[in-house]
């Protein structure tokens, strides 16, 4: 009997790459939560908006596409027989229910945005119901389908040994131990080569159709959208409703990119280096444990990190729809996004490099932790040229809402909140300001109302004021710069004002020229 600290120990061992498939299971549970997060924020922003609703929609769906890989964070082994009676069904059904209703999602893109050459589709009548149906057709299709032969997982049955050199102990989990494709697998391991629990049973051809068709689909969905932006592009259109904004178009790319990075990973990459098989969980089983030459160890290496490309880009979608759903509506979204990301980047490159290096070292000199502490101490002491590039990078990205000259004005209206009102002396000011930096009226009007509504305070207001200005190397550069005065004037009230070439404000206090802050 395996307790579950034997598990969880075995999960991080060397055998098993050092926990590089429990820290996808952790890191999907963390993906999927984070999904549905960003649904409900969509979703409460506009409830009312179509846009709103297929975006919230099609979050949710990819979250629950998550949910094969985050529930084996539980153990995988007989004991939790009655535990997984349960979860099997869970994770079985809605996987494939919700892989089946991404792809009708995908197609209903023209409904609720304006793609070149389908704005037939772009009608209100579709938006009223496009959102759900999707839905509602997946699992009815699912259960028409799941128990045919080419969709249904009849026998499957746990493997467990205990020490090395045992023979295997098959417990019965659904239909017949007997079945073929279990007695294959248990002929090809033998006896135990090391201590393990893991399940061989059945892999119809349709269930891995089912994932694989999402990738043609999305492809297809991505030209389309391509089509419509570049069209947008070329007639320098203003972004209107409707439209495909970049930031949706980037967040469906990486999504895409990581579809296609698991679908040629398994079915071309691996087969080359597996004799032109597609290699499935029994050819896994057998490079993690009965082969141990550097060939089996990096299949098994790359069969197990394929199962991250998918989460990671549900994850980059999720934060580019939201981004491009609530970036006029919720202020200061692009910075707490663009943190977001640089957290996330930073972590997960270095868990796989930790991952990488100690199974390079535990192959060299069979001390694998050697090399992930190394590298986990190189990658902490170069972390901000590393955080420098990230942040770049996510600039690039998630570019800020805000002008320099507008984050100049919305830093000065900060200023002037902190007492929760504004004189007329600083409403004076901010007329004067806006009209210095060619701010009009109806962008002012934005600008107060998104500050006044209460989701951002001054520290946030500096905070973008750092993000917009360049990227520059981490010495500063001390430049002799002459500030002149760009504009002086006295209010109605008899004190007069200076604004100067710097964007700092100045009053006269009727001795000298003070700093207003």
């Amino acid at each position: 009997m395996t307790s579950l600290a034997e598990y969880y120990s075995r999960a991080f061992s060397s055998e098993l790459l050092f926990g590089l498939r429990m820290t996808i299971n952790i890191a999907t549970l963390l993906v999927m939560l984070w999904l549905f997060a960003l649904a409900y924020l969509v979703w409460r922003a506009n409830s009312k908006s179509p846009q709103n609703r297929f975006i919230a929609t099609l979050l949710s769906v990819e979250g629950f596409k998550n949910l094969w890989i985050a529930l084996e964070i539980f153990p995988w082994m007989h004991e939790w027989n009655s535990f997984w009676l349960v979860a099997w069904n869970i994770k079985f059904d809605f996987f494939f229910s919700m892989q089946i209703a991404a792809i009708f999602l995908y197609l209903c893109f023209p409904i609720y945005y304006k793609i070149r050459g389908l704005a037939f589709m772009y009608r209100n009548g579709l938006q009223k119901h496009a959102w759900y149906l999707p839905i509602v057709i997946g699992i009815a299709i699912w259960l028409m389908i799941q128990g045919l032969p080419p969709f249904a997982v009849d026998n499957l049955s746990w493997i467990e040994c205990t020490v090395k050199g045992a023979d295997p102990v098959v417990y019965e989990f659904l239909g017949t131990s007997s079945a073929p494709t279990i007695q294959s697998g248990l002929s090809a391991i033998g006896t135990c080569p090391a201590a393990f629990d893991i399940t061989l049973g059945d892999e119809p051809a349709g269930i891995w159709l089912i994932v694989f068709l999402q990738t043609p689909i999305s492809i297809v969905a991505l030209l389309f959208i391509r089509s419509s932006i570049r069209k947008n592009m070329n007639t320098e259109q203003v972004e209107k409703e409707g439209q495909v904004s970049r930031s949706f178009y980037i967040g469906f790319l990486g999504k895409v990119i990581g579809s296609v990075l698991f679908f040629t990973t398994l079915i071309l990459i691996l087969p080359i280096l597996n004799g032109g098989i597609v290699p499935n969980f029994q050819d896994e089983m057998l490079w993690r444990y009965a082969e141990r030459t550097f060939m089996s160890r990096f299949k098994y290496f790359l069969f197990t990190l394929c199962f991250a490309f998918g989460p990671i880009g549900l994850a980059f979608e999720a934060m580019m729809f939201v981004h491009a759903s609530l970036k006029d509506s919720v202020f200061g979204i692009d910075k707490n996004l663009r943190r977001t990301f640089r957290n996330a980047v930073f972590t997960g490159v270095g868990a796989f490099l930790f991952i990488l290096t100690s199974e390079i070292m535990e192959n060299i000199l069979g001390f694998g932790l050697a090399g992930g502490v190394v590298i986990g101490l190189g990658f902490l002491v170069v972390r901000k040229p590393i955080l420098g590039l990230i942040d770049g990078f996510s600039g690039q990205l998630i570019p800020s809402e805000y002008s320099s000259e507008e984050t100049e004005y919305l830093e000065q209206y900060a200023k002037s909140m902190r007492d929760g009102s504004i004189t007329e002396n600083e409403r004076s000011l901010l007329v004067t300001l806006a009209s210095a930096y060619g701010i009009d009226s109806e962008r002012v009007m934005q600008i107060e109302a998104s500050f006044s509504s209460g989701k951002m305070d001054i520290e946030d207001v500096q905070q973008t004021t750092i993000l917009t200005e360049p990227l520059s190397s981490e010495l500063p550069v001390i430049e002799n710069k002459i500030v002149e005065v760009i504009q002086q004037w006295t209010d109605e009230s008899g004190y007069s004002w200076q604004i100067m070439s710097d964007g700092s404000t100045k009053w006269w206090n009727g001795t000298s020229w003070e700093d207003y802050n």
